[in-house]
């Protein structure tokens, strides 16, 4: 034992801490590795590392918890050289000592890798294969498998090892390579479907649309699934198809659709892929996508009993096909829909602002007007609230709304008002903070039965979203809370 060890020995049997029994020591350190990761982002070096070097008692205690490591958390850059992108050797050998020293125990992956170039070219690669050997033979116990990769290549023996693999135990997914291939058609093939093995507990899945084009995960058991582009750059549109065989997943509860990434939103809607009856979404309570399209092939063709939240992000051309009422079938009701939600770059175009009306006709008691920009057109946005621009006045049934479009004068802080004279029973409203400044007028007149609040940014108000916390560790910002929509 060299003296600094020596010392730190000594230090640690004076101290009283060194009398605790190893029951309490292990709470303390699960309660210590618990609290440094409240904000989806661990500390680092992680609270494992730091407590096994502390002494040789903590050490054996520490290494005698399999449970203290079986979540490897790694948010970093890879390295290129001899043109090709690598882990380093420092993150191998720590993955495959979490593997060793977390046993059998159900074992959690989160690991977004970025590369240290930016720009590549077709012949450089992805060395994956120190990886796939550390952790191949443990994926029968991966709990979380979660790789958020952004060197837009994704190696054949990658594809080929999930495959093969059992995971009996997996439950959340997700898998982004943002794959660049020219001329890749989305085909119903099954060489590359992964977890041919079986897949039984997976129910959090989350794909861009290139690694759905050729990796082909089981959806059936799935409840929570986002198809989400990533770069602002793409050549994949999904078959309209694929969209309907989606919304009839047995057990589907959220869908989180982000980017256009369906073949419809772009004007080339097949009359072969339009539905020639009703698809049956019977657990769907949750859905979120851009542009309103999508919206309106839910209303047109979809029977969602238990949906209870829209969220709309984005726009459309202003040349798109118009959108009315009168398209919708009659079929095309929502009985549970409660809260609606309107998000990050969504404009207002006439074909948003039909879609909104067609969706506020339903039984909406919650509004959420979230993050408008200063391309947001508050008049208009309020005029088609309020039932002013020639269409249907929507029922009167908001309880509680959060509106935080941008004003600049008196006129626009009127459209407010408008907006809770249109709305008898309302009972919250949100509004940004520069409402309730002393110098404007915004609170003259207003109800005293209406409880007036601050928006507070620091909360996100949509009905879905991910946030990173102590048992969510994506550190990927969730794309809806981001006030830049790709793919537009």
């Amino acid at each position: 034992m060299d003296l600094v060890e020596e010392r730190r020995e000594l230090l640690y049997s004076a101290s009283p801490i060194s009398v605790l029994p190893n029951e309490i020591l292990s709470t303390l350190f699960h309660e210590l590795q618990r609290a440094t990761r409240a904000t989806g982002k661990p500390m680092v070096p992680h609270a494992e590392i730091i407590l096994s070097h502390v002494c040789s008692h903590w050490r054996a205690v520490v290494l005698s918890l399999p449970s203290m490591w079986c979540v490897f958390h790694r948010d970093g850059r890879l390295i290129f050289n001899d043109r090709a992108f690598k882990l380093d050797k420092q993150t191998e050998a720590r993955l495959a000592a979490y593997l060793d020293r977390s046993g059998e125990h159900p074992f959690d992956f989160w690991v977004k890798l970025e590369p240290t170039r930016k720009h590549f070219r077709c012949d450089d690669q992805l060395t994956v294969t120190p990886l796939l050997s550390v952790i191949r033979p443990h994926l029968h116990r991966f709990r979380v498998f979660h790789l958020l990769l952004g060197v837009q290549l994704l190696p054949e023996e990658f594809r080929k090892m999930l495959a093969m693999a059992s995971v009996p135990l997996l439950e959340i997914c997700a898998i982004c390579p943002d794959l660049i291939q020219a001329h890749v058609r989305y085909s119903t093939g099954t060489e590359f479907d992964i977890f041919q093995g079986g897949a039984p507990s997976l129910k959090y899945l989350r794909l861009d649309e290139t690694s759905l084009f050729v990796l082909r995960p089981p959806l059936q058991t799935v409840v929570h699934l986002r198809i989400e582009r990533r770069l602002e750059e793409g050549v994949f549109w999904i078959p309209n198809g694929v969209l309907a065989e989606i919304f009839a997943l047995p057990n589907l509860q959220t869908l989180s659709l982000f980017g256009d990434i369906f073949a419809f939103q772009a004007g080339g809607e097949n009359d072969s892929d339009v539905p020639n009856r009703p698809i049956h979404a019977q657990n769907l309570r949750h859905i979120r996508s851009t542009g309103t399209y999508i919206t309106l092939y839910l209303y047109s063709h979809v029977l969602a009993p238990s949906l209870e939240s829209i969220t709309l992000s984005g726009l459309e051309a202003g040349n798109s096909k118009e959108i009315s009422a009168s398209s919708i079938p009659n079929h095309a009701v929502f009985p549970s829909l409660r809260v609606v939600a309107i998000t990050a770059a969504w404009i207002g175009f006439p074909n948003d602002l039909r879609a909104l009306q067609i969706i506020m006709s339903q039984n909406v008691e919650e509004l959420i007007f979230w993050e408008g920009t200063a391309y947001t057109r508050p008049k208009e946005v309020f005029r088609t609230l309020v039932g002013a621009n020639g269409m249907p006045s929507s029922r009167q049934k908001i309880k509680k709304a959060t509106l935080s479009m941008p004003f600049s004068d008196s006129k626009e802080i009127g459209y407010y008002h408008q907006f809770i004279q249109a709305r008898p029973n309302l009972e919250v409203l949100r509004v940004p903070p520069a409402c309730l400044q002393p110098l404007t007028d915004f609170m003259d007149g207003l109800p005293s039965s209406i409880k007036i609040q601050a928006i507070d940014d620091s909360e996100p108000l949509l009905p879905l979203c991910w946030l990173p916390g102590p048992e969510w560790l994506d550190t990927e910002e969730d794309p809806f809370l981001d006030c830049h929509v790709y793919g537009f």
